[in-house]
């Protein structure tokens, strides 16, 4: 079961927000009511492990494309036919690879083209580049001696550090207070919903690079549609230079930068904010235009 906030009329067109670590829905609790605002039915979730969702114990569950059947499976709980994704940190690749897998559920965002003829649809990113499928499996150790940003993923990986963040819960959550742009009663939140079921779910996501490369095998490269890609400009694991070669597999991307750090949606709301609206607008405009 997967657990969702949600506010907007509920016949308006949807979005989805898919949630990065550490934040539970909650990274996004700038954004909702702005959205809404706007007209859109706006549903976020809380990705398998964290919060009230459910923390199963199989680490392939944690794979995206396992993830990415659980969000299908809610919008049939829903019933929404299709729907328009945004994402941010893990939440970004999961709504780039949902479109791998559910290329027929999306009407606003991210859609990986799988044939030529299907119809075109649009797709919206923040901080987080697409990287196409590999031909060769590389272990997290490989990659991080590519991506040396990446190495902080190492620790997450090891089986012993959820026992250690489970126990210094507070420590590491008033780490990222600043960056984050909590205030005290933010921090209680969230300190709250990762006594539920702790950080081992959340750091599963960092020990499946195995599964999402095995999971993918085949699979194409290019995503021609219309699609966004925000980037921050001082965040600093997720560079803007690793998004430079997007263009190279998605030829109609457009992208956009904003001068933050990671946490863009709460270091800088009402800039996301504004930004997104754009974005969104945009994307309704060019998907009329490739319905012409």
């Amino acid at each position: 079961m997967l657990d969702y906030v949600e506010e907007g009329d509920s016949k308006a067109e949807p979005l989805l927000l898919v949630h990065g670590f550490p934040d539970h829905w909650f990274g996004w609790r700038h954004q909702i009511k702005f959205l809404a605002k706007l007209g859109y039915r706006v549903i976020v979730v809380d990705c398998l492990g964290y919060g009230q969702t459910d923390a199963p114990m199989e680490l392939h569950k944690y794979g995206m494309k396992s993830v990415c059947a659980d969000l299908a499976g809610l919008l049939d709980a829903l019933q929404i036919p299709k729907v328009t994704l945004i994402g941010h940190d893990w939440g970004g690749a999961l709504v780039w690879r949902f479109g791998l897998w559910f290329p027929h559920r999306l009407h606003g965002i991210i859609r990986l083209t799988t044939k030529p003829s299907t119809p075109i649809d649009t797709s919206s990113s923040l901080c987080t580049p697409f990287n196409p499928p590999t031909t060769q499996y590389r272990s997290l150790e490989e990659i991080t001696k590519i991506v040396p940003e990446f190495e902080y993923q190492l620790n997450l990986a090891d089986p012993g550090t959820v026992a250690r963040m489970d126990e210094k819960a507070k420590q590491f959550l008033d780490s990222i207070m600043d960056a984050g742009n909590m205030n005290q009663e933010d921090l209680d939140y969230m300190l709250e919903q990762y006594r539920i079921h702790g950080f081992r779910g959340p750091l599963n996501y960092y020990k499946t690079t195995r599964i999402n490369y095995d999971d993918e095998i085949g699979l194409r490269n290019t995503i021609d549609l219309p699609c966004w890609i925000v980037v921050a400009e001082n965040d600093p694991y997720l560079r803007p230079r690793m998004a430079r070669k997007m263009k190279n597999f998605m030829p109609q991307l457009k992208m956009t930068t904003i001068v933050s750090g990671h946490f863009l949606m709460t270091e800088k709301p009402d800039e996301v904010n504004a930004l997104l609206k754009q974005c969104l607008d945009d994307l309704l405009v060019r998907r009329s235009k490739a319905s012409l």
